[in-house]
């Protein structure tokens, strides 16, 4: 009768093993890679014709000197001017005025405006795009916000 065979296997998977360890970084460091900075990786402002325009049409008005902006996946439109503009609702398009001060707290939307003084960014991935004068102060502490003159 013969032994059975299992060193044999056994040694060629602890082989294997220890092989494919080191494989992983010698040093015992991890490896990340970060996003590129060159000048391609910079957001850019989608085309008008590859802009999606939500269903909902809404309209705001101004109360005080102050209007806020707060529904999602929607085009709002505020006519007129208004001293302090808030826009926190995601996915939408908004059309505004000439504001004083322009929050956008939002998330992936495209507000136009006629001219803002200041405009304060703390969402992400939001074109602000001015039709009058250029902002005389914009503060962005998102990431991937775009804030330029309408048609560059």
């Amino acid at each position: 009768m013969r032994p059975p065979r299992i060193l044999a296997p056994a040694i060629a998977a602890a082989a294997l093993v220890a092989v494919l360890a080191g494989c992983s970084a010698a040093d015992g460091t991890e490896t990340t890679s970060k996003p590129s900075t060159s000048a391609s990786s910079k957001p850019s402002v989608l085309p008008q014709t590859e802009v999606r325009v939500p269903d909902g049409k809404k309209t705001v008005t101004c109360n005080d000197g102050a209007a806020v902006v707060d529904q999602s996946g929607a085009e709002i439109t505020l006519e007129g001017a208004c001293a302090k503009v808030t826009v926190s609702g995601n996915d939408s398009i908004v059309h505004l005025g000439d504001v004083d001060e322009l929050i956008v707290e939002s998330a992936i939307s495209r507000i136009t405006v006629g001219s803002a003084k200041t405009v304060m960014l703390s969402g992400n991935a939001n074109d602000v795009l001015y039709t009058g004068d250029k902002p005389t102060r914009v503060t962005d502490k998102g990431e991937q916000n775009i804030v330029q003159a309408q048609g560059k």
